[in-house]
């Protein structure tokens, strides 16, 4: 896929055209607690999605970064959707296949969805071990702290279920359906 129909696809979603709105005032990226480990914080995301470097925005660890925590929507004078749009990047760079290759947290991103698609909440020794089959000396890494949290009962074993998972399963595969779509 060419840059020009990426960019295209990318600012036919309707919170993406706000990037265009985007004043570089900088408070997202003074906002977000990860912002030092991506390789371009929000701001200069969305500066080089501007100058038509999609490219660069999709094979960056950025949106991979991104915690949701909302601080930089709040924050923002512009009311730019930072967060939903580091989603929208992130569904785009599986689409284009050109996720960073490098790094580990798209996988971390699917055992995730994955465990939400099924139980319709998270259960973190599922996710970790789902994410552990691709990262093995991650989770020999983690094991001693692992075992440390479930001696005091803060892991389940058994997931976390909603009273209706197949809801959230319907809710997770149209939400990425529409994401493949658009």
């Amino acid at each position: 896929m060419d840059d020009q129909h990426l960019l295209d696809q990318f600012f036919t979603h309707p919170d993406c055209r706000k990037v265009r709105s985007c004043i570089q005032c900088g408070t997202c990226s003074g906002s977000c607690p990860l912002a030092a480990e991506m390789d371009h914080a929000p701001r200069e995301l969305f500066a080089l999605i501007r100058d038509g470097e999609i490219d660069i925005a999709l094979r960056s660890n950025t949106p991979w970064y991104c915690v949701s925590c909302y601080q930089c929507m709040d924050r923002c004078p512009q009311e730019i959707p930072v967060a939903d749009i580091m989603y929208r990047l992130k569904q785009m760079a599986i689409a284009a296949g050109c996720q960073p290759r490098s790094h580990k947290l798209p996988d971390f991103y699917r055992a995730f969805a994955d465990d939400m698609g099924r139980n319709g909440r998270m259960t973190e020794t599922h996710v970790m071990a789902r994410y552990s089959l691709k990262h093995p000396m991650d989770a020999a890494a983690n094991m001693a702290t692992a075992l440390k949290l479930l001696a005091r009962g803060r892991l389940d074993l058994i997931p976390n279920r909603t009273h209706h998972p197949a809801q959230i399963a319907a809710l997770t595969t149209m939400c990425r359906k529409r994401g493949s779509d658009s």
